[in-house]
């Protein structure tokens, strides 16, 4: 073992002790290996039937607007439940690996599902440099990454693009919301992407309007097939 790699070691055995890894939902307990919540969290969340239900409750909401393959969330959206809780610390607490580790195991289901059609690429929605800048990471690509690790495809960031800034969604209907994200979106550099089977990844479906303006763009590629995955979905 190198010097660097023994400095390493010895450094996450301090960091270990000093900061104790404790589950992302209720902060109490260690996690399950692996994984982000405990035993306790973990016994009481709510898996999807989307890896095993064709007409699922994504796709039907998703079928009138777009062509799908497939669309799957991992978890419904609890108000305050440990989705959420996970949700909340990717995007606003500085903890990327939340993403990449869901992605994986949206990544294993999708593997065993008799619905999904491995993909040629991965994209994930794209934020603007800005917003990347502040959080320091797009959380959508490491839903992305985690997903790539079990099924073996690399995402890229590069075809779609967020070329500009938008305002707050929280109080846009979702016609409202549609225009505001496909006017920001580019899509870029598309030609050697004929035909490809495509999975666009976003942290959370709620009215489904920014899926529909990636959507939107990705299809203007010629003969594309599209399949779409979160990591949570809302209710109606």
């Amino acid at each position: 073992m190198s010097l660097f790699s023994l400095i390493k070691v010895a450094v996450d055995s301090v960091l270990s002790v000093l900061y104790p890894e404790v589950c992302i939902s209720c902060g109490n307990h260690p996690p399950i290996r692996k994984d982000i919540f405990c035993l306790d969290c973990k016994s009481e969340m709510l898996i999807t039937d989307h890896f095993d239900v064709k007409k699922n409750e994504f796709v039907r909401k998703m079928e009138a607007r777009v062509d799908l393959l497939h669309a799957a969330a991992l978890f419904p959206f609890i108000t305050s439940g440990h989705a959420q809780k996970a949700i909340h610390a990717l995007k606003f607490l500085n903890r990327p690996e939340v993403g990449i580790i869901l992605g994986r195991q949206f990544g294993e289901m999708m593997n065993a599902s008799p619905h999904f059609i491995k993909p040629d690429l991965i994209i994930p929605i794209p934020l603007h440099y800005k917003r990347q800048q502040k959080r320091g990471y797009n959380q959508s690509l490491m839903f992305a990454q985690g997903i790539s690790e079990s099924i073996g495809v690399s995402p890229s960031s590069k075809y779609l693009i967020k070329s500009q800034s938008i305002i707050s969604q929280t109080t846009k209907g979702r016609e409202d919301r549609f225009e505001n994200v496909l006017n920001s979106f580019q899509l870029k550099s598309f030609k050697n992407l004929k035909g490809e089977n495509i999975l666009i990844v976003d942290d959370v479906m709620t009215t489904g309007a920014t899926l529909e303006a990636a959507c939107v763009k990705v299809s203007q590629i010629p003969e594309v097939k599209i399949q779409l995955a979160t990591i949570v979905i809302a209710n109606d």
